[in-house]
């Protein structure tokens, strides 16, 4: 009874861990278009600051530090883009595993059952050991690829601060930019909205990456009961 129990709790946990790798996976997309806006107002503030001539130093200055967000941005990006895909073909995989595991549990209950000496053939027995050796191996590829993406995602968070302090320092230097004060204030304008919804992302796969954490705590959990993993 316990071991049909952690079976179906394994089968819908494997299916969230698809479901949040996948989340993951569409939230990364969105941040695309975010780089390359961010990419795009770099180059507005250069030209702004080159404009403004000696006026806009100071300013240019803050250009180079956005130009450098933007690039740290976009190698985030492209780190993650492979292992977030990965990710979500080794979870899909998981699935077919394990639905191959539970067949085969299913055909020794039955041969148990109807057979009068009830001895499961070596064939048999090797090829339930290959599956369960396969889970096992695919749940540790899986456990280093959230760490490896945790180690990505946490200095976005840094960024994201980075970018907060930009804005600061923008706006600052735009109030103090004279005729050229409403050119500055869009790029300002622009960056803060830019550092907000990388912020929102960071948020949100911060949370997507908690919750799989989480159902992977409860797959070894329930999968120890079973002696799969």
């Amino acid at each position: 009874m316990n071991g049909n129990l952690s079976t179906r709790k394994i089968e819908g946990l494997y299916q969230t861990i698809f479901d949040l790798s996948e989340g993951l996976s569409t939230g990364l997309q969105n941040m695309v278009p975010l780089a390359k806006k961010m990419h795009l107002l770099s180059s507005n503030a250069v030209s702004s600051a080159a404009r403004a001539g000696s006026e806009g130093d100071a300013f240019r200055v803050l250009t180079q530090d956005i130009q450098l967000l933007g690039n740290d941005v976009t190698a985030s990006i492209d780190d993650s883009q492979l292992l977030l895909s990965d990710l979500a073909i080794l979870a899909a995989e998981l699935i077919r595993v394990f639905s191959n595991y539970v067949t085969f549990s299913d055909l020794a209950v039955s041969d148990a059952n109807s057979l009068p000496e009830a001895q499961s053939t070596t064939a048999d027995e090797q090829g339930q050991q290959a599956i369960v050796q396969e889970i096992f191996d695919r749940n540790k590829e899986l456990e280093n690829k959230v760490e490896l993406f945790t180690a990505i995602l946490e200095p976005v968070n840094l960024l994201v601060k980075k970018g907060q302090y930009l804005v600061v320092f923008s706006s600052v230097e735009a109030a103090n930019a004279g005729q050229h004060a409403e050119r500055f204030e869009a790029v300002s304008s622009m960056l803060r909205t830019l550092v907000e919804q990388l912020g929102q992302y960071f948020s949100s796969q911060y949370s997507l990456l908690r919750d799989l954490s989480d159902a992977i705590e409860k797959l070894n959990h329930h999968g120890k009961r079973l002696n799969i993993i």
